[in-house]
């Protein structure tokens, strides 16, 4: 393990060459008045779009078994369930040809063919399994003064993708009157599009929020400060645990509130060991409770008064040596958890190398950042090695 675990730290470090890239991208800051706020619901066009991205790696050292078994699944669904047309229905896959590799300029390019020439009454779907990472928000908006990313099949050579750059291009566009539901089945994927809204029981908005005028959701597979693991789907085959947990759950019960969603998703993962929290995420504030949760409908018109970046409050790491040349740093550390949290366990949900449930390296309590188990120096319990239990966290808090 010790020699897999330095080859991933090489990954991301700066004194080797075959680091990921690092994309600095500078998201604009600044707010206006919305064109429109409230009113009613527009009518559903009947316009459908889906964009599903299923990366495994393949020859990789950071290879995946589930990511396009998961698009496949979710075709299917779309298409059988959802009455989405095929040909408005596309998939990057490694498999794929060229034109369709889940490249960087691929995805982006995608992207841009997803959202262009939204109409307010349109509905898109858009789906990620892969890995996902971290890197350091060069302007400290971000919550944990991260930002969140994903990663496409040539990210050792194009560099990972920013949420601030997924938000720009696919969510900002796109007027008031229409609906874009996302899910993100990857680690760190929390805040996975920087939408302003998160709930857990109610909405709480970031402290710097990204405001728009579509009707956005994010549907995601963890924490920012957690993996996502894969699982088995109900073909018996690899599959990434969320996407398989939401498959599930809206099979078993086809229209659900928003809030026996997710709940019945964090109740499927439980039962099976996984630790990992789904997260819903949204660009308006709505009854979670009371509305149900519809892919094709329910379009909530927007309720910002203001559109754009807000920047009120600086956030600050929470150590200088979060990319410190001369250690570690996080940043690497992040990456060697994505590159490899699938490598050594695909059930138990656990740390590191997923075998079993906590720790550095999966055995016993918490994972690396202390979800469920000690600190990363063993304080409250957990310990590098995940050895015990409870207690602090990453920084030993």
């Amino acid at each position: 393990m010790g020699n897999v675990f330095q080859e991933c730290m090489k990954v991301n470090s700066g004194r080797d060459h075959d680091r990921v890239p690092y994309v600095k991208y500078s998201a604009p800051v600044g707010v206006q008045e919305a064109s429109r706020v409230g009113g009613s619901p527009p009518r559903v066009t009947g316009r459908k779009r889906a964009l599903l991205i299923g990366i495994n790696y393949v020859g990789t050292s950071a290879q995946l078994r589930g990511c396009i078994n998961d698009v496949d699944q979710m075709r299917q669904f779309l298409i059988r369930e959802l009455q989405f047309p095929d040909s408005q229905v596309r998939v990057l896959k490694d498999e794929s040809g060229w034109q369709w590799k889940p490249t960087r300029a691929n995805i982006i390019k995608q992207v841009e063919w997803l959202v262009g020439s939204a109409r307010p009454g349109d509905v898109f779907f858009f789906h990620f399994s892969g890995h996902g990472g971290q890197q350091e928000d060069p302007s400290y908006a971000e919550e944990d003064a991260m930002d969140e990313t994903i990663l496409p099949s040539d990210f050792q050579q194009s560099g990972q993708i920013v949420d601030d750059e997924l938000f720009d291009r696919m969510v900002a566009p796109l007027p008031n009157g229409c609906k874009l539901t996302c899910l993100m089945d990857c680690c760190h994927s929390g805040t996975g599009l920087d939408l302003p809204f998160t709930f857990d029981g109610r909405w709480r908005e970031d402290d710097n929020p990204c405001h728009s005028e579509a009707h956005v959701l994010n549907l995601s597979g963890c924490c920012d400060d957690q993996t996502s693991a894969d699982a088995q789907n109900f073909a018996g085959s690899p599959g990434g645990a969320m996407t398989t947990a939401l498959l599930e759950t809206l099979r078993r019960n086809p229209a659900p509130t928003h809030t026996q969603l997710l709940t019945e998703i964090r109740r499927n993962l439980r039962s099976n060991g996984f630790s990992q929290n789904p997260q819903l995420t949204s660009s308006q504030r709505f009854d979670a409770a009371g509305e149900v949760f519809q892919i094709c409908d329910g379009i909530v018109p927007n309720q910002n008064h203001t559109i754009g970046r807000h920047f009120r409050k600086r956030k600050h790491r929470k150590a200088d040596w979060l990319n410190s040349d001369d250690g570690i740093g996080l940043g690497p550390l992040l990456f060697a958890d994505v590159a490899t949290d699938m490598m050594f366990g695909f059930g138990g949900g656990g740390g590191f190398f997923g075998d079993g449930g906590g720790g550095f390296f999966g055995d016993g309590g918490g994972d690396l950042f202390g979800d469920g188990g000690g600190g990363l120096f063993g304080d409250g319990g957990g310990g590098l090695f995940g050895d015990g239990g409870g207690g602090g966290d990453f920084f030993g808090d």
